[in-house]
């Protein structure tokens, strides 16, 4: 699974774009997360089928800023869904390791999704 960044002026439809594109050519969205800043749109967001999204993004005229390994972490398998604290655990974890953490979010069933500096040690460490 990789994560595909697009940065753009921010409209209303900028999500609409992305969702129908990708839909049309059969590519499912795990997880999305999307912020913006001084009228630009930032939306990150993970799908398994890279070669199929990246050529449907480019044939609509969706600029892609960046397209990162990402590590995917299953809530349910490391028994951390529902629990306080548990997020700010991991995410310390990451950090106590020397592992940068650049974005996150949630992704479907019950995963976190991270852009990190090193993917394959994150990996490791939650084995």
């Amino acid at each position: 699974m990789k994560d595909f960044c697009i940065e753009q002026p921010l409209g209303f439809d900028l999500l609409v774009k992305i969702g129908e594109v990708l839909g049309i050519a059969g590519v499912n969205i795990e997880g999305l997360s999307m912020t913006s800043f001084q009228e630009q749109g930032v939306v990150h967001f993970a799908v398994e089928d890279i070669v199929t999204a990246e050529r449907a993004l480019g044939s609509a005229g969706l600029k892609i800023k960046e397209i990162t390994d990402v590590f995917v972490l299953d809530k349910d398998q490391k028994e951390v869904t529902g629990k306080s604290g548990s997020f700010g655990e991991i995410c310390k974890t990451l950090s106590d390791q020397g592992i940068q953490i650049n974005f996150g979010y949630p992704a479907e069933n019950n995963r976190f999704i991270f852009g990190v500096s090193d993917v394959e040690k994150a990996q490791v460490l939650f084995r």
